[in-house]
């Protein structure tokens, strides 16, 4: 096995971000309007996949659709049925669907609520907050781990205090061709600066002092 197989293997995927509300978030597609609506103030999501009489998910409706109908046909829209104002064959994602292909999909089509199935099984409804915050937690992940195998590799030359004087630091990484540095706080985890930071520090703070030439 390739060592691009493992990593293939961690990506994020649908049923690592999603909700499992598949009992929640589904409706006939002959009810009305205001169930749709009730639905979806007792559920996480913000929409509802609609079903027809045998059970097959043919479209979906959202908190954006009921609104347009609201405000274009007036409260009597309620007492209609909801596949009147739902999106017929949205896209859908599988569980197994990566967060990124998914987001590319909601960012192309310019949508935010996605149906994950399982074997043509609905398994519930998946949100771009929901995938957002996924791929939130994995990047801190991969920056909580790069940072502890930077520390435990770098040479004790490229540790510094957080108490030490920013110009001192500045001046030992030049001098030392040092592209990055590891300070060590009192109160936190480790920090790692590199030399980009002292020059967007110049432009703020007129006493740190600017590559001597």
């Amino acid at each position: 096995m390739q060592i691009s197989e493992l990593h293939l293997r961690k990506d994020l995927r649908m049923k690592h971000v999603m909700i499992d509300t598949e009992d929640g978030s589904s409706i006939d597609s002959k009810s009305p309007v205001v169930d749709a609506l009730s639905l979806i103030a007792r559920d996480p999501n913000s929409a509802v996949v609609v079903n027809d009489k045998n059970g097959e998910s043919i479209g979906i409706a959202t908190e954006k659709d009921i609104i347009l109908a609201l405000e274009k046909n007036g409260a009597s829209i309620l007492d209609d049925a909801i596949e009147t104002i739902m999106t017929a064959d949205p896209i859908r994602a599988d569980i197994n669907t990566t967060c990124e292909e998914a987001l590319q999909q909601m960012i192309d089509g310019n949508f935010r609520n996605m149906p994950v199935f399982e074997n043509e099984h609905f398994k519930g409804i998946v949100q771009a907050l929901e995938i957002a915050e996924g791929k939130m937690v994995e990047v801190l992940e991969e920056n909580r781990k790069l940072k502890e195998l930077i520390v435990k590799h770098l040479p004790k030359k490229f540790y510094f205090q957080s108490t030490d004087d920013v110009n001192e630091v500045h001046d030992s990484m030049v001098e030392n061709n040092m592209s990055c540095a590891l300070i060590q706080n009192t109160d936190r985890p480790a920090d790692i600066i590199d030399l980009s930071d002292f020059l967007h520090l110049m432009g703020q703070n007129k006493s740190l002092k600017g590559p001597s030439n």
